[in-house]
């Protein structure tokens, strides 16, 4: 399934939702790569090259943040946590975030990569408390804190 984008200001229907946001997430879940390559040229204008998770991350501003409320699966609660902790917000210019220090707006394409970046982030720390559950499953508590010292 394609997901064009023929109009942004035009919401997916929550099924193509769905899946655009599983997809996503496996996709950045299999690189490392970001959203977008982004540089700044000589006069300070950003320099925006598609990297291949950029087709799914373009269709982000057609997601309702209504569907928030209706997560259906792990990856659509990952996805909207990221989107939430990294305080996405729709502006003219399109879905900005803060920077890390909180001094400024990411533009777009950096916002994307630090929504790619914070769905990583999230993904790993499922996996490392799985992990724990199951060695908590198998070990004594004992030998469990031994085992993550």
């Amino acid at each position: 399934m394609n997901f064009p984008i023929s109009d942004s200001r035009i919401d997916l229907s929550h099924s193509s939702a769905s899946i655009l946001i599983n997809r996503m997430v496996e996709a950045v879940t299999c690189t490392d790569e970001p959203a977008y390559h982004v540089t700044l040229d000589a006069e300070g204008d950003e320099q925006i090259v598609m990297t291949s998770l950029s087709e799914l991350f373009d269709c982000v501003p057609q997601i309702n943040e209504a569907y928030a409320d209706c997560c259906d699966d792990e990856h659509q609660e990952v996805f909207w946590m990221a989107y939430r902790e990294i305080g996405l917000e729709h502006s003219p210019l399109g879905l900005i975030c803060m920077n890390s220090e909180e001094t400024g707006y990411l533009s777009t394409a950096q916002s994307m990569n630090a929504l790619a970046d914070r769905i990583r982030l999230l993904i790993s720390c499922q996996e490392v408390d799985e992990v724990t559950e199951q060695d908590e499953m198998i070990f004594s508590p004992t030998q469990c804190r031994a085992m993550h010292q």
